[in-house]
């Protein structure tokens, strides 16, 4: 039995938080296939996703780029709250 795309999205994001295991190219790409932005936008009424969130991108979208593309730059105008440059 297949499980429902949220189950899959939240067991992957779990085991990224939970492992410092490189995440596979399957894996990557389930995650972003996974994390829709109507899926974000869901997750955005949650207050810990809605606090990761900032600019124009999603809580989600922020977390699924920090742990699968950690290189790709924060989008113009993005003022990380947590940040010791925002301080």
């Amino acid at each position: 039995m297949t499980q429902a795309p949220e189950i899959r999205l939240a067991a992957a994001i779990g085991w990224l938080c939970l492992t410092e295991e490189p995440a596979t190219d399957d894996l990557c790409a389930a995650v972003d296939d996974l994390a829709t932005y109507e899926r974000a936008h869901a997750m955005d009424t949650l207050p810990w996703m809605a606090a990761a969130s900032g600019s124009d991108e999603t809580g989600l979208r922020r977390c699924v780029r920090k742990m699968l593309h950690p290189k790709q730059p924060d989008p113009v105008g993005f003022d990380d709250p947590w940040s010791q440059h925002s301080r």
